[in-house]
């Protein structure tokens, strides 16, 4: 499976103004192409995957407004369902998987999410499976390009397991700053360099409203850079 971190952020790396803030008021400062490009990209992949708290800050639908029919199966991990069943993602008619765990498992709301005509997968005891995950997606779902626009925690998971391939960012030219603010990965973190995960540059292109920035692990950086030029 083909892993693509997307997201849009502040020049210091922030998603929010604010903890429990919705990341939506950074794109009043995109214009009409640029929300596009983000649908577009959507059209490209076979999955979207959020956290729990980017359904309850944001509320997003999570499809592609400019390509009917071209909709990413949406997947929201979270480890105890307890997501608001009047979430967008549950509205309509599009494939939505919500994984948790055996211990958070809660057998009535399951019931009423398949209800609603989306499923819920099991994957892990106390906390979700990544790499497991991840494998059923591709084997049992079909799901070969995925893309993440999770916050700084569920970033972080991931690529704590080494699972990401690319990164692209819309960096915005705003500095939010805070300390406590949401960042694109937050987590535990590292505390070497040996531990840190590395990417390469392997595209930069200035736009009039934000930088496009696109980074490949570094093991796979030379057969993108043979295959893209």
């Amino acid at each position: 499976m083909e892993v693509t971190i997307f997201s849009q952020i502040s020049i210091d790396g922030k998603l929010t103004f604010g903890e429990g803030q919705s990341s939506k008021e950074l794109f009043q400062l995109f214009g009409p192409e640029d929300i596009a490009y983000i649908h577009q990209f959507r059209g490209q992949v076979d999955g979207i995957m959020v956290g729990k708290n980017t359904i309850c800050t944001d509320n997003p639908f999570l499809t592609n407004r400019y390509e009917p029919g071209r909709n990413p199966v949406r997947i929201v991990p979270s480890r105890t369902l307890d997501i608001p069943l009047n979430s967008n993602i549950f509205l309509d008619g599009e494939r939505t998987i919500i994984v948790t765990t055996e211990r958070g498992l809660d057998k009535d709301k399951r019931r009423r999410i398949a209800s609603m005509g989306k499923e819920v997968m099991v994957c892990g005891e106390d906390l979700v499976d990544f790499d497991v995950l991840f494998r059923r997606l591709e084997t049992e779902y079909g799901i070969h390009r995925l893309m993440v626009e999770g916050g700084g925690l569920l970033n972080w998971y991931v690529f704590e397991r080494d699972l990401v391939d690319q990164i692209i960012l819309m960096q915005l030219p705003i500095i939010i700053g805070g300390g406590s603010n949401i960042t694109l990965v937050d987590g535990e973190g590292y505390n070497t360099l040996a531990f840190s995960k590395r990417f390469r540059v392997v595209e930069m292109q200035p736009s009039p409203n934000y930088t496009l920035m696109r980074y490949v692990r570094c093991e796979a950086a030379e057969e993108d850079i043979r295959l893209h030029g």
